[in-house]
């Protein structure tokens, strides 16, 4: 009886060129599960990135929001009750009277000053603290150095909301300076430097009072 004589050439493994294929393979396997792990790390980079900035500006929005609720009425001349109150209004910049926030640790009513700062595409919210002086004797205090608010910032716009002529009703403007009272409404409108424009934040000043020409 002969047996089945057995190819050795099946025995022998893969060939070079069986080899060289699956290589390739592997490599190209390699190269798209690379790309794919390369985008994905980007998009979680790029949505932590996102998720920071809103965090950032909803901290900045409480910010405006509890200190220009309690901005102060004060008269800019004493003894004058006819004198414009503390406040300039500009469509850029903002400086109202208000308590700073208790953790600074400085007392006594302070100046705020709210502007961009930088140049380009990107610039930054900063606020700064002055003290104000109220009568001869009083002892002024070294304001801390000026906060972030927002960064990545491309422009920003105030807008008042009040009487700008006693002829005139109630009315939005880009300006309140030389007033005898405070806005009934403080608009802020942010544009991002990416393009974005998130909500406006709008305030109503506690002691705004009644619309004044």
């Amino acid at each position: 009886m002969t047996r089945p004589r057995i190819d050795d050439s099946a025995m022998a493994g893969f060939t070079l060129v069986e080899l060289l294929v699956a290589v390739t393979l592997v490599a190209v396997l390699t190269v798209v599960l690379f790309g794919g792990l390369r985008f994905a790390t980007r998009s979680t980079d790029a949505v932590g990135r996102r998720i920071n900035h809103t965090a950032q500006l909803a901290v900045a929005y409480q910010f405006m929001q509890r200190e220009l609720g309690d901005a102060q009425a004060l008269p800019a001349s004493a003894g004058s009750p006819d004198a414009a109150v503390d406040f300039n209004g500009e469509a850029d910049a903002l400086s109202f009277v208000a308590l700073p926030p208790g953790e600074l640790g400085i007392g006594g009513f302070h100046w705020l000053h709210v502007a961009l700062e930088g140049s380009g595409p990107t610039r930054r919210l900063i606020v700064s603290w002055e003290a104000l002086p109220r009568g001869p004797e009083t002892a002024l205090v070294s304001a801390p150095q000026p906060s972030i608010l927002l960064d990545g910032v491309k422009d920003v716009a105030f807008a008042y909301f009040g009487v700008q002529d006693p002829n005139q009703p109630l009315a939005w403007s880009d300006q309140w300076t030389e007033r005898r009272a405070l806005p009934q409404l403080i608009r802020l409108r942010v544009t991002l430097a990416d393009g974005r424009r998130p909500p406006d934040l709008v305030v109503a000043p506690r002691l705004a009072g009644p619309p004044q020409p």
